[in-house]
């Protein structure tokens, strides 16, 4: 049996709520009204914390789930995504109910940017449990207050997000899905620390799953290219650990790229699926159709969605991994 796996950062894929739209004197006045998310958006680019307009939103959005279907996954996980209604409304819009199990961690990120995953509609699979991690404070002990978007308080967690953990059953064997989204590069040292304890925790998640017998898999946006030439080592706890293996490892520079930075037109790999070494591979993928015309490196098809208009799917591109199981 084939099974893709594929991890994608959806970039600030939020709720559109009916609020938004409605004129100050014609807003409900219900509060389930109010907060009641009926679309997707997107924030403008540069983070001016711009709302686009309806119409741009649904052109965009319908890119970003083409590239989720072009990729064709068995089992996604998603980075920047608001909450689970909008990951809900997201897949039966605009991916016309691809997938039939989602699963959410609503993490600690201020700008309520979470981690998810989905199943394929289908898929003979089950899902056997869920682990949350977003409570925990690397000094030891858990988050002393109810508030996490105090930075106060989320500052002295481990995840930012969450490291959001998913037992999936198929066949007779369970597969544990760590889903991660790293602290991002700014050239702090406290940053650099951020990822090394983000990645030493996973690291022991991994060592426990491997001593229940599971087969581990950790996925998602990392932040960092461990081939880039200022490399910190920061992902060196879990990259290197004995139990797993990076099958995009021997690929040529000029393939092992998944995110395009628009402000330097640089290309690098920020993410990851890194494998149970028990685990046999008979490929790998990125899905690049979705990607700015802006970005050169990649010279293929754009989706036609994007035909007239300049708005990608995501500055990330789905990554996968193709297991035999």
């Amino acid at each position: 049996m084939k099974l893709k796996v594929t991890s994608f950062n959806c970039e600030n894929l939020f709720g559109r709520y009916r609020l938004l739209d409605l004129a100050w004197d014609k807003r409900p006045s219900g509060y389930e009204n109010r907060l009641q998310v009926f679309d997707v958006i997107a924030l403008e680019p540069g983070r001016s914390g711009a709302i686009k307009p309806k119409e741009i939103a649904e052109v965009q959005r319908k890119t970003t789930a083409n590239a989720i279907l072009g990729a064709a996954p068995d089992i996604l996980a998603v980075q920047e995504v608001e909450n689970l209604p909008t990951l809900r409304m997201f897949n039966h819009i605009y991916c016309k109910n691809y997938f039939d199990r989602i699963v959410l961690a609503d993490g600690n990120d201020a700008r309520g940017i979470d981690v998810g995953l989905l199943v394929k509609k289908g898929l003979k699979a089950e899902i056997v449990a869920t682990r949350f991690h977003f409570d925990e404070v690397y000094e030891g002990g858990f988050v002393p207050q109810t508030s996490r978007l105090s930075t106060q308080v989320t500052s002295k967690v481990t995840f930012a997000r969450d490291c959001l953990e998913v037992d999936i059953k198929i066949k007779n064997t369970v597969y544990t899905f760590l889903v991660n989204h790293f602290k991002a590069q700014d050239g702090k040292p406290a940053s650099t620390e951020k990822r090394i304890r983000q990645s030493t925790r996973v690291k022991e998640l991994v060592d426990i799953a491997f001593k229940e017998g599971k087969k581990t898999i950790v996925l998602g946006d990392l932040n960092i290219d461990v081939k880039q030439e200022d490399y910190d080592q920061s992902l060196d706890k879990l990259y290197k650990s004995t139990k797993l293996q990076d099958p995009f490892k021997n690929l040529a520079d000029e393939e092992r790229w998944s995110h395009y930075y628009s402000s330097k037109r640089k290309v690098s790999q920020l993410d990851y699926i890194l494998v149970d070494k028990s685990l046999a591979i008979s490929g790998t993928e990125f899905f690049r159709e979705g990607l700015t015309p802006h970005c050169k490196q990649y010279k293929g098809p754009r989706l036609k969605s994007m035909e007239g208009n300049d708005l990608e799917a995501s500055d990330h591109c789905p990554t996968s991994v193709i297991l035999d199981i």
